[in-house]
Formats: C-alpha cells, sequence, structure tokens
C-alpha cells in the first residue's frame, strides 16, 4: 500500500511497499500476489499526480549516479540481462533451464564478473 510518514501520518508521495514489508512477517510467497496487485492498483491511481521520471531524459542517469555515489550494489536491466545468461548457461551445463542464485553477495560478483570491462583512454 502507500507509505505513510510515521511522524506526521501523512502519505509520502509516490512510496509503496507490499509483502512483508507492507504487513510484517506472515503469509506465503502466494500471499504477496494479491497484496502487490492491490498496490499496483494504488500507484496506478496516484500516476497521473505523479511526477514521471520518462518526461525528463536526464532522470534514468541521475538516479544511477546517485546509486553510484551512495555505493550500494545494484542491478541493472542491462545486469538482469548478463545475469540471465549465466543462470541460463549454468541450466544448460546441468540439464536443466537455468540454475539460481542462492546467495545475493555470489549473484552480484558473477554479475559484476560479466559486464563488459571499462578501459580508460591514457590521452585524457
Amino acid at each position: 500500500g502507500r507509505v505513510t510518514d510515521p511522524a506526521t501520518g501523512q502519505l509520502l508521495a509516490g512510496e509503496y511497499v507490499v509483502g512483508w514489508a507492507k504487513r510484517g512477517p506472515s503469509g506465503i510467497i502466494g500471499t504477496n500476489k494479491p497484496d502487490s496487485v492491490e498496490t499496483v492498483k494504488m500507484l496506478l491511481e496516484d500516476a497521473p499526480r505523479l511526477l514521471r521520471a520518462h518526461d525528463d531524459p536526464a532522470a534514468p542517469a541521475a538516479i544511477e549516479a546517485l546509486l553510484r555515489e551512495r555505493c550500494p550494489r545494484f542491478v541493472t536491466y542491462g545486469d538482469w540481462g548478463l545475469l540471465d545468461k549465466i543462470e541460463t548457461k549454468k541450466g544448460l551445463e546441468q540439464g536443466r533451464p537455468r540454475v539460481k542464485f542462492t546467495n545475493v553477495a555470489h549473484m552480484l560478483d558473477a554479475i559484476e564478473g560479466a559486464r563488459p570491462k571499462r578501459t580508460t583512454d591514457s590521452s585524457d
């Protein structure tokens, strides 16, 4: 559902939660689907009032720059594509459709290792 500021009780525009973050640690994976559907309906109701990032061509780059500044390890859509290839390759080696990572740090390390290496121009 929509997120409220605990200090003021006011809704925080554009912030939403689902699953355990919304209800606390109860239920199973299947419990989250109807919960997610409800939250997405709220998001769609709010969409006309929210700043739309796609209207600002600099927004995606600004978000990525902010994440890089704060230094969390995050996964981009391009990284997800790499992860898909890694998991599919591991699966083929074992006669399965794919092999999923069960450890986030290992997954992030694998993505990092699969990213194209950046080269630097020494003439800069």
